[in-house]
């Protein structure tokens, strides 16, 4: 960081000339210095609070239908081992979803803690409402408690409702639609419902033209990719599922670049 000490130095010229140079290269030094202190302390916090607060949401959804099934227990336990979260980050994970279960857990006020800590990273705040829509649909149904829950979600996140429907069409299906390395033999035995999945993974309308398609396609990898992500903030715990979303788009747009190709 060097701003600081730049403009320090600058206005303090104007003012006092070579003493106030000096002295605003000084207060400058000591801005860039407590800004780069911050911004590492930000970073380090980060990733921690991305995956308790993700745990803690999906303890208040499961809480959500009135009751914590053993199903929801066993998915999310999956989900730990499927991010291969550290002995200490496991703990932390289901501390927040016990705490998420709890009648006065402040969802809206943790959210915001969230966007806050990642600024203005809308794709970071995107993938983390992706990951809670796929672990509410993984029972293959959302109850209007759980919708509720997401709606004071996305609103908490700065997206609006009509983001996150159109978000949850997607969701449910990729569901549909399954993950990616799919062959060229599977692509030309697709069946009609596969191929519409394929559309609505995504975002566009079957009867769309294929130059739209690409748009669609190149503007959501351009988001999902996970090296992009990973830039902006997302755990490491975290970059296998954006991996895997990446590859299901692909395996979307492959599929119907496979029928125009026909």
């Amino acid at each position: 960081m060097i701003w600081g000490k730049i403009l320090g130095g600058f206005f303090g010229f104007l003012f006092a000339r070579f003493i106030g140079l000096l002295l605003g290269v000084l207060i400058g030094h000591w801005f860039d210095k407590s800004l780069t202190r911050a911004m590492q302390q930000g970073a380090a916090q980060q990733p921690q609070q991305f995956v308790s607060t993700l745990f803690g949401v999906l303890g208040h959804l499961a809480k959500s239908k009135g009751r914590v099934t053993t199903q929801d227990i066993d998915y999310v336990t999956q989900l730990m081992t499927h991010l291969q979260l550290s002995e200490d980050a496991r703990a932390q994970a289901q501390e927040s979803f016990r705490e998420g279960k709890e009648a006065d857990f402040p969802l809206t006020q943790r959210v915001q803690q969230l966007r806050a800590q990642l600024a203005w990273r809308r794709d970071l705040l995107q993938f983390f409402l992706e990951q809670l829509l796929t672990v509410a649909l993984h029972d293959g149904q959302l109850d209007q408690a759980e919708y509720d829950v997401l709606v004071k979600v996305t609103e908490a996140l700065g997206f609006r409702r009509a983001q996150l429907d159109i978000l949850l069409q997607m969701a449910q299906a990729g569901q549909r639609f399954g993950g990616g390395g799919r062959s060229s033999q599977q692509n030309a035995q697709a069946s009609a419902s596969q191929i519409d999945d394929a559309y609505a993974v995504l975002g566009v309308a079957r009867s769309a033209s294929f130059s739209d398609v690409k748009k669609a396609y190149r503007k959501l990898m351009n988001k999902h990719h996970p090296d992009k992500l990973a830039a902006q903030g997302l755990p490491p715990e975290m970059r296998e599922s954006a991996q895997a979303k990446a590859q299901q788009i692909q395996a979307a747009y492959e599929l119907i670049k496979s029928r125009q190709d026909n």
